[in-house]
């Protein structure tokens, strides 16, 4: 019986530590005002981490002043490493984040907002890498 108990607590340690352990992010500079979630977030240093939950769906941007939680989707590229980066679709003046780059071949591609408005001619991808 104090086996089991022990082992119940060693396994729900295991549960709630390595999520966080196991955690990863991006740490950045970015050198405009960008859109995130329909929110405008300042250039400036920023924090890209998943958000404390059971999925790596949502992940969290911050920086001194402000923070916004992402909604994404898993995005893999077998053929190409990515360094650690985010990317923008930049767009008439307008950057949007698109994808968040944490290891060599799996990244996020944000989920796209009901209300995003698609231009359809004259947009580009820019990255920025982290730190």
């Amino acid at each position: 019986m104090k086996f089991c108990k022990v082992s119940l607590f060693l396994a729900l340690l295991a549960a709630v530590c390595l999520p966080a352990v196991a955690q990863t992010g991006v740490k950045l500079d970015v050198p405009f005002d960008f859109i995130a979630a329909g929110k405008t977030l300042p250039a400036g240093h920023y924090a890209v981490v998943p958000a404390r939950s059971m999925s790596r769906d949502a992940w969290l941007i911050s920086n001194d002043h402000t923070s916004v939680m992402v909604l994404s989707n898993p995005v893999e590229s077998p053929a190409t490493a990515h360094n650690p980066s985010l990317v923008f679709w930049q767009a008439g003046g307008t950057y949007s984040l698109v994808q968040i780059w944490d290891k060599e071949h799996s990244g996020r591609e944000l989920l796209k907002s009901k209300n995003r408005t698609v231009v359809a001619d004259g947009g580009r991808y820019v990255q920025v890498a982290a730190e």
